[in-house]
């Protein structure tokens, strides 16, 4: 996770040469906020306004990242059987909440 002190102190000191970029894991803006000045000043003035929220998306997608990619440590038993699966998959279709292509896509993922 990013701190928004760690990003503002950067932004106030090295922000012209994008080092909260940087931070932020924003290398392209970083490296066009160092050949440019921070973008001739501009853009680094605008970054002191909105670097808080900059660094809430970042902390976002880190965070969305892990979920993604973390490991399922869940047991065989606490799965759902195949039979349950094709059970919840039949009844969103017949809610409407599944279209019939993706009824038939989920339950071939499901199947396969």
């Amino acid at each position: 996770m990013k701190s928004k002190s760690t990003a503002y102190i950067l932004c106030f000191f090295l922000g012209v040469l994008g080092a909260h970029k940087f931070y932020l894991n924003k290398t392209g803006v970083g490296m066009l906020y160092f050949c440019t000045l921070g973008l001739a000043g501009i853009g680094w003035i605008l970054d002191l306004f909105t670097l808080g929220s900059q660094v809430d998306a970042c902390n976002a997608l880190i965070k969305r990242r892990s979920v993604v990619n973390a490991p399922d440590y869940r047991s065989a038993a606490t799965q759902p059987s195949l039979s349950e699966q094709l059970h919840k998959l039949h009844m969103l279709k017949e809610k409407g909440i599944l279209s019939e292509e993706e009824y038939a896509r989920l339950k071939s993922k499901v199947l396969a």
